[in-house]
């Protein structure tokens, strides 16, 4: 995954202002590869991984992924169980994918190939990024919330999308069984990954 934190001064609701969608990901990613390829070393250090979590994690809208994620259900939570999932479902995205982020970074250059921005403002950036052994697909679905500069709402890894897959499972839980089911078996993979971070 690939993502940039740019600072932009502008009046709420100027849009022109900010960069376009692929430059701001280039941003992104010359700010996450400088801190990767710094010294070289093949694990990162724990003030290198908080910065690089930032970077990511401050490129993301993740209420907007949260609210695709759960499709229609999203309209039928409470504010507080809206702000419950969103905290619980950043924390798996993070942790199931920090590692993969840093080694595309480290191990691929990203090429950008395509941007498109449709009527509603709302982009769509497709890249490549050559590793090892293989070369990557990646589709960034991107908007502007207000007053602010692109985040990204989904990501397609090799025509897997976030949004997408999760929906369709998520979905299909609840329907079986609830959405408060759903939220527990979510805290517990959440407390699972987050005894491996240690």
């Amino acid at each position: 995954m690939i993502f940039a934190v740019t600072l932009a001064f502008a009046e709420e609701g100027d849009t022109a202002a900010f960069s376009a969608p692929t430059t701001y990901l280039k941003q992104l990613d010359s700010n996450v590869q400088a801190i990767v390829r710094a010294d070289g070393a093949d694990t990162l250090s724990a003030q290198e991984n908080a910065q690089v979590r930032t970077l990511i994690n401050g490129a993301f809208d993740f209420e907007e992924l949260s609210r695709l994620s759960l499709g229609d259900h999203w309209n039928e939570c409470t504010a507080q169980e809206r702000d419950e999932f969103v905290r619980i479902y950043q924390g798996i995205i993070e942790r199931r994918n920090f590692d993969i982020f840093v080694q595309y970074y480290r191990e691929g250059e990203i090429n950008y190939v395509d941007e498109a921005i449709d009527e509603g403002g709302r982009a769509r950036v497709e890249a490549q990024v050559p590793m090892k052994r293989e070369t990557k697909q990646i589709v960034y679905a991107l908007h502007q919330p207000a007053g602010q500069d692109w985040r990204i709402y989904d990501l397609s890894i090799d025509g897997a999308s976030t949004v997408t897959g999760n929906r369709r499972t998520y979905g299909r839980y609840i329907a079986r069984h609830s959405f408060g089911k759903l939220m527990e078996r979510l805290r517990a993979q959440l407390s699972v990954l987050r005894q491996t971070d240690e």
